[in-house]
């Protein structure tokens, strides 16, 4: 089964229906099922944000989601300790001396992509 990356954004355009993304992502939740979703720990963090957990509808809905995929075992929780001083240098390097400011997740997410190790 192929993988699929997933990042912050796509959660919120799923599962809250005030996201302006709301409508182009519920096409990409039924495509979800097709693959493997893996969920580096960082991006839990962003999703759970106060702003989230506070809209119960949506926290429910992301809930049963996650624990569909992993009754199914379609869902890899990806353990970012490897990336973690890596990601941290190269935001700061990038938003300070780089062509544009990175977030630190999102540095995290491109070592991910380019480790030829994970699937």
């Amino acid at each position: 089964m192929q993988s699929a990356l997933v990042d912050t954004g796509i959660w919120y355009g799923i599962f809250d229906k005030k996201d302006e993304r709301y409508g182009i992502a519920q096409s990409i939740m039924d495509d979800l099922d097709c693959f493997k979703t893996v969920v580096p720990w960082p991006t839990i963090y962003e999703t759970l944000r106060t702003r989230f957990v506070k809209n119960k509808f949506a926290l429910q809905d992301f809930e049963i989601f996650l624990k569909a995929k992993e009754r199914s075992n379609q869902i890899e929780y990806l353990d970012d300790m490897m990336y973690r001083q890596d990601a941290f240098d190269l935001s700061l390097e990038s938003s300070l001396r780089g062509r544009r400011p990175l977030s630190m997740v999102d540095c995290l997410l491109r070592l991910i992509i380019e480790d030829r190790n994970v699937k």
